[in-house]
């Protein structure tokens, strides 16, 4: 039985999945798997999967039911000790498995594990903030710290699945995060070993301001069902999706919009007027003006 299970959600990447799964194959560390999850791909995802043509991989092909669905099961077929979930346009670097093995190794193998990423956008690259223990927690509670890029037992991830709602484009991953960080400690590494690629067919480039608050809303109902989450991270999370709506529709023009929302998100956590994103908003909100 191999110590990790890689699961790569994927639908639609034939351009992009070949680069992913070799990032995954070039480790220094061996004893892995790759669990494929092809969520009902209508392009060429599967040929270039079985052209690489190695017996670490394995190749599930299932009707499309969204990222959530697709990760639950790649976690059920995973053999390994612990998942680690991969998004099939990111990239790992050579010592991502070496180091989180001997992180986890070191802290007794903990529930839960994560190394930083940095975003890679062409030729230019930009890292993550650097994350703190002392105010990790509500951190993590403001907004996902993670992204969808981190290590779990598979025992507690079976436990903590996904949410499988179609209508929840945003924040799946950030959920999961929450109720985790309710029950177990939440280790990581600063170190830099993962990558996550932006380009414009990202989920999270193609998401309208409706699709952010229809899956704040969602977000927040599922969330309500945890007895260990608190009113106050609901408030959080439904601010922070509420302002990432308005940013969405500052960036489509819709100035209207984007001012209410933000109004909306300011009056609940006064603090964030002072955050990056407000001042996105408004620089596209003027240049939305001046056009």
């Amino acid at each position: 039985m191999p110590f990790f299970s890689i699961v790569i959600p994927t639908y639609n990447r034939a351009n992009l999945i070949e680069k992913t799964i070799s990032s995954v194959l070039s480790q220094d560390f061996v004893d892995f798997e790759i669990i494929v999850v092809d969520d009902g791909s209508t392009d060429a995802t599967q040929g270039v999967i079985q052209e690489i043509n190695d017996p670490r991989i394995r190749y599930i092909h299932q009707e499309n039911g969204e990222r959530g669905k697709a990760r639950n099961t790649g976690v059920k077929n995973a053999s390994g000790s612990y998942v680690f979930f991969l998004d099939s346009d990111d990239l790992i670097y050579p010592d991502h498995l070496s180091h989180a093995f001997k992180n986890l190794e070191s802290l007794e193998f903990p529930v839960f594990f994560h190394s930083r990423y940095e975003l890679l956008e062409g030729n230019s690259k930009g890292k993550s903030t650097q994350l703190n223990k002392k105010n990790l927690l509500q951190k993590v509670q403001e907004q996902n710290q993670f992204a969808c890029q981190f290590f779990l037992r598979k025992s507690e991830a079976l436990l903590c699945p996904f949410s499988e709602n179609r209508q929840l484009k945003i924040g799946e991953d950030w959920e999961v995060i929450l109720k985790i960080a309710q029950r177990y400690p939440l280790h990581f590494s600063n170190h830099v070993t993962a990558a996550i690629v932006v380009h414009g067919n990202r989920t999270m480039e193609l998401a309208s301001e409706k699709d952010i608050l229809r899956s704040r809303d969602i977000l927040v109902e599922n969330l309500k069902t945890d007895s260990l989450i608190s009113t106050k991270v609901r408030e959080n999370v439904w601010v922070e999706l509420t302002t990432l709506a308005a940013l969405s529709a500052a960036i489509a023009k819709n100035k209207k919009t984007a001012w209410s929302l933000w109004l909306k998100g300011i009056k609940k956590r006064p603090r964030h007027i002072l955050k990056r994103r407000t001042f996105a908003i408004f620089k596209k909100i003027i240049v939305g003006w001046r056009n």
